[in-house]
């Protein structure tokens, strides 16, 4: 019989590995952000022996398991990409798409697509932070990793 720790640690490294690959570079919504929660907590409660029936509500489920939800931890894998993004040389093609604006054409008419920075924006304003001030706090490497766990949990 596997300890709960022990199972975690597998899912962790088998299932989750898999499942966020290359989830920093994907701009996701809001709606793919919740069904991958659901996929998450859906197998976590099949490790731990939980039924839904037996209404245990998702933050005990993430408690007793001991792992962040899957919001924190798509989040903290953008951000921790974020950091990289900035401080690269300039002249790189992930720097430009951060940095770059439309200069020719239009966006669609309607409500505005999601761009990457979008996505790192809403990020970083959910560690109650001011992206202004996003060049100051990535500039050094240990700070921003300080800034990014605090962000994410």
């Amino acid at each position: 019989m596997l300890t709960i720790n022990t199972k975690m640690r597998i899912y962790q490294a088998c299932a989750l590995s898999i499942l966020l690959y290359c989830s920093e570079t994907r701009i996701l919504y809001t709606r793919e952000e919740r069904r991958l929660n659901a996929f998450y907590l859906r197998n976590l409660r099949k490790m731990l022996g939980i039924t839904w029936q037996d209404r245990v509500p998702n933050k005990d489920i993430l408690a007793k398991a001991n792992l962040p939800s899957m919001f924190a931890l798509l989040s903290h894998r953008r951000l921790r990409l974020l950091g990289h993004v900035v401080r690269m040389q300039d002249g790189r093609i992930l720097k430009y798409i951060l940095y770059g604006e439309l200069s020719v054409g239009s966006r669609p008419t309607g409500r505005s697509l999601l761009r990457f920075k979008d996505v790192f924006k809403r990020d970083f304003k959910s560690g109650n932070n001011n992206p202004v001030d996003l060049e100051s706090y990535v500039s050094v490497h240990d700070p921003w990793r300080v800034k990014v766990k605090k962000c994410v949990g």
